[in-house]
């Protein structure tokens, strides 16, 4: 039976569940087309103890998606999500993650929250249309083009005890001597972070000084015990972003600090903060930020 077209026409109806449209972080005005290329979006709302493929020897085919499914991306830019499967229109929530095997973003994984498929599906009869676009904000990774000019800070987060890196840190710098946070950043895997200066005041921005001084805090989520269940649809630490936390959505309208990758994630208690001298229109590489 057809619900707009006449008796006798072939009518086919795809209804967006949840249409994602990563972005990023930097842009001033993201948009559907400014969907940054290369990016892939995985299901993590699968049966579980998803089966690891095997690593691959090719650098160019990234594991970082852990074998999950796929979500087709439209040309608008949104990876969508639809009625009509039974895996994804029960759950109230859905849990993705988001990767680049260019390592120009560094990945995240989501837990959002999705409109009832009743909801959706009264839209049509002429009710409320449900809020089902998410758009989550993607930080520089390690490749990540810098622009001539550009003001800018790679660093590197580890721990004291065995030097090795703090996976996914979060980074906040400040102008030296204030309290707003200013920048911010997300650390990959090996603990690299690319932190870029935007825009200054205009009494910083017209000093005469050919430096520029921030304070950079670092936070981390300690390492979990060898013997602790692993938050991942596998089940196993050789999906390489088992420890990267599943970021809890708050809603689907604009401004959600966790959608924007504001909000430093639960249970990151290991903090650090040092001062750092930048170059204006240089990027600095400081010592490593060890933390205890």
């Amino acid at each position: 039976m057809n619900t707009f077209l006449a008796p006798g026409w072939d009518e086919r109806l795809d209804r967006l569940r949840l249409g994602i449209q990563p972005v990023d972080a930097l842009a001033d005005l993201p948009g559907p087309l400014d969907a940054p290329a290369g990016i892939a979006v995985h299901l993590e709302t699968v049966p579980r103890p998803h089966p690891v493929p095997q690593p691959s020897a090719d650098p160019h085919r990234p594991t970082d998606g852990a074998g999950l499914p796929l979500l087709r991306r439209s040309p608008t830019g949104r990876f969508a999500v639809l009625v009509g499967s039974r895996r994804t229109d029960a759950p109230a929530r859905l849990d993705v993650r988001i990767v680049d095997g260019a390592r120009r973003y560094v990945p995240r994984r989501l837990s959002v929250p999705v409109p009832d498929v009743a909801a959706i599906l009264a839209a049509d009869e002429g009710g409320p249309f449900p809020d089902r676009a998410c758009r989550p904000a993607l930080f520089p990774g390690a490749t990540y083009g810098v622009s001539t000019g550009a003001t800018a800070v790679r660093g590197r987060v580890l721990w004291s005890s065995d030097g090795a890196p703090a996976q996914w840190a979060r980074v906040e710098a400040r102008l030296s001597g204030t309290q707003a946070v200013s920048w911010r950043a997300h650390a990959d895997q090996r603990g690299e972070f690319l932190l870029l200066v935007g825009t200054l005041r205009l009494q910083q921005a017209m000093a005469r000084t050919g430096t520029l001084d921030l304070d950079v805090t670092v936070r981390a989520r300690p390492r979990p015990a060898s013997s602790a269940p692993v938050d991942s649809p596998t089940g196993s630490r050789a999906d390489p972003l088992w420890h990267l936390p599943v970021e809890r959505v708050g809603t689907l309208t604009p401004g959600d600090p966790v959608t924007a990758g504001t909000a430093v994630p639960p249970g990151y208690t290991a903090t650090l903060t040092r001062a750092v001298r930048c170059r204006r229109g240089h990027v600095v590489r400081p010592d490593p930020f060890v933390l205890p």
